[in-house]
């Protein structure tokens, strides 16, 4: 429901950097070894990684030439990363996901992924933007300023932890809370009951959800931030379904004070005034030296 869009401005590089992983294994391996067999006819594990090449190779090697200049230039500085930084910047990817379980599938599934080549995405993002900024002034004035015109940037919404049983009628709605409320188990209920493809598998589990997230309508909104802790709700209309939700945690919405966000504030200032951060790798190409060698 609540998306978190920093996750898939990632799948494509993680989806190529995966390709190339496995290019670089496959081809230690005999090329004769099969990968498939289509009625008489065999697909090679070389004719598979040739065409993997082929299609991605080019984009893999920039992108793992990116990478490898960004850490260099960063070692060579002695440039560093607190790992709560990555944490954070974890946290708030996982947020939309639920339990662990669901995070840990959507990077397998989406991604082919998992979470150590994430962390080393994320890691690689964050240093090229220490990178290019690293050298822009930015004054207590100009972060004082920005944060008092825009304090609603540095709030954190009303969040919280959601169940839902969607189905179909008015009618079912009704006979579902009152299974409910016979003592049926919503979890069980959920998964034999509810048409909502993506959390009926997880017991209705709709994990985090924000008083901001315009996926939500405003009277899903409103029951999440009035309904008692642990309670069922009664039938919420959702564009001709009906919801009966459940909210297991809340968090109230809060004002961030300043010195709370002051180096998020800096960064965003100093990151406005790089030109782009396409220019600043090719800069970094160009101090530490790439060449391309053999066929592509």
């Amino acid at each position: 429901m609540n998306n978190v869009k920093m996750l898939w401005s990632l799948i494509a590089a993680l989806v190529l950097l995966v390709a190339v992983v496995t290019w670089s294994w496959y081809k230690q391996a005999s090329e004769l070894q099969a990968a498939a067999v289509v009625g008489g006819t065999t697909i090679t594990e070389a004719d598979w990684i040739r065409n993997l090449k082929q299609k991605y190779g080019q984009q893999v090697l920039e992108d793992m030439i990116d990478r490898e200049v960004v850490f260099q230039e960063a070692k060579r500085i002695g440039l560093t990363l607190d790992p709560k930084r990555v944490d954070e910047e974890i946290a708030k990817i996982k947020e939309s996901y639920g339990p662990e379980q669901d995070f840990q599938t959507a990077l397998k599934e989406q991604a082919g992924t998992d979470l150590d080549a994430l962390r080393q995405e994320v890691t690689y993002q964050l240093l090229l933007q220490e990178l290019a900024t690293r050298d822009i002034a930015v004054s207590e004035d100009e972060m004082k300023n920005e944060y008092n015109k825009h304090k609603d940037r540095y709030a954190k919404p009303m969040r919280a932890r959601v169940w839902q049983i969607v189905v179909a009628s008015q009618a079912e709605a009704k006979q579902v809370q009152r299974e409910l409320q016979a003592g049926a188990n919503f979890s069980t209920l959920a998964k034999e009951r509810s048409i909502d493809t993506l959390t009926a598998a997880n017991g209705g589990d709709l994990g985090w959800v924000s008083s901001e997230d315009q996926d939500l309508p405003d009277q899903m909104k409103e029951t999440i931030a009035s309904l008692p802790l642990n309670q069922d709700s009664n039938p919420i209309p959702l564009d001709g379904q009906y919801a009966i939700i459940r909210v297991l945690e809340r968090q109230d919405a809060e004002q961030l004070p300043y010195e709370a966000v002051k180096e998020q504030i800096r960064h965003e200032l100093a990151l406005a005034q790089v030109e782009s951060l396409d220019q600043v790798l090719e800069r970094l190409k160009q101090a530490v030296g790439v060449r391309i060698v053999g066929k592509q």
